[in-house]
C-alpha cells in the first residue's frame, strides 16, 4: 500500500487535499484510480487508510477512513553531523531516518567544505524515507549551526557521543538513554574541535575500528550499532 506523510491532523471521515507533488505522484506516477486505498501518517496520530476521490476533473482528494496503526513511542536518538557533499548528505538524512533517529542537527565545522543546506529539501527527504521504511514518525531537522551552538541546543537529558578517529578504546554506552552522536566532516574535526568535544560535560567517546571511515559510513555504522545495541 502506498504511504504518504502529511502535516495535517488525521481522523475518521476527514477530507484531505494532498499537495501538488503528492497529487501528481498518485495520479500520474502511480496512476491510481478513484476508490483505491492508500495510507497516511503524520507522526502524531498513527497510520490511517484513505480513499482516493476525484470530485472534479484534475482535482484529487483523500477521504480518511480508519486507523490501522496507533502512534508508537520512539526511543530518542540524535545525530549531529558536519555537512558534506550534497549526495552524501542526502544519504545520511535517508539512512538516519531508516535507523530511527528522532532529531538531526547539521553542523558547519572548521573543515566543512559544503556550507549550503536547503532545510525544506532535507525535510522532504526524511519524510519520503519515513514513507518508504514504514516508520510512523519523521525526524526533526534543524538549521545548520556551529559545533559549539549545536552542543548548546541539545536536550538537557541527552549525552554527547563523540566518534573519535584516533581513540584507543570506546566508552561504555549501555547506560545512555538519549545519545547525541557527533560526526565530523571530510578530514575530521580540527584539533580545537576535538579538544572542545572532550571537554564537554558527560561526553562519551566511541572508536569504530582502525580504518578511517567516510562521514556517511560512520553515521550508518554508529546508528546501526545503537539500534541493535552492539556495544
Amino acid at each position: 500500500m502506498i504511504r504518504l506523510y502529511t502535516s495535517e491532523r488525521l481522523c475518521s471521515e476527514k477530507i484531505l487535499v494532498p499537495t501538488e507533488k503528492q497529487g501528481h505522484y498518485l495520479q500520474h506516477v502511480m496512476r491510481l484510480m478513484e476508490n483505491e486505498i492508500i495510507s497516511l501518517f503524520n507522526g502524531k496520530d498513527g497510520e490511517w487508510t484513505a480513499v482516493i476521490r476525484f470530485p472534479k476533473k484534475k482535482k484529487i482528494e483523500l477521504y480518511i477512513k480508519e486507523q490501522i496503526k496507533p502512534q508508537c513511542t520512539e526511543t530518542d536518538c540524535i545525530l549531529c553531523f558536519s555537512l558534506i557533499k550534497k549526495e552524501n548528505t542526502d544519504m545520511i538524512l535517508q539512512k538516519a531516518t531508516e535507523l530511527g533517529v528522532t532529531e538531526i542537527y547539521p553542523m558547519i565545522t572548521e573543515r566543512t567544505v559544503v556550507r549550503q543546506f536547503n532545510l525544506e529539501r532535507a525535510q522532504t527527504i526524511v519524510a519520503e524515507a519515513a514513507e518508504q521504511c514504514e516508520r510512523l514518525a519523521v525526524p526533526v531537522v534543524h538549521q545548520p549551526q556551529s559545533l559549539q551552538e549545536t552542543i548548546k541546543q541539545l536536550p538537557e537529558n541527552s549525552t554527547p557521543v563523540y566518534l573519535a578517529e584516533r581513540a584507543d578504546a570506546s566508552d561504555n554506552l549501555s547506560q545512555i538513554k538519549i545519545p547525541a552522536f557527533f560526526i565530523g566532516p571530510e578530514g575530521g574535526f580540527s584539533s580545537s574541535e576535538n579538544r572542545f568535544l572532550r571537554e564537554q560535560k558527560n561526553v562519551k567517546t566511541v572508536h569504530l575500528g582502525n580504518t578511517i571511515l567516510r562521514a556517511e559510513t560512520a553515521a550508518i555504522a554508529i546508528l546501526s550499532c545503537w539500534q541493535f545495541r552492539i556495544f
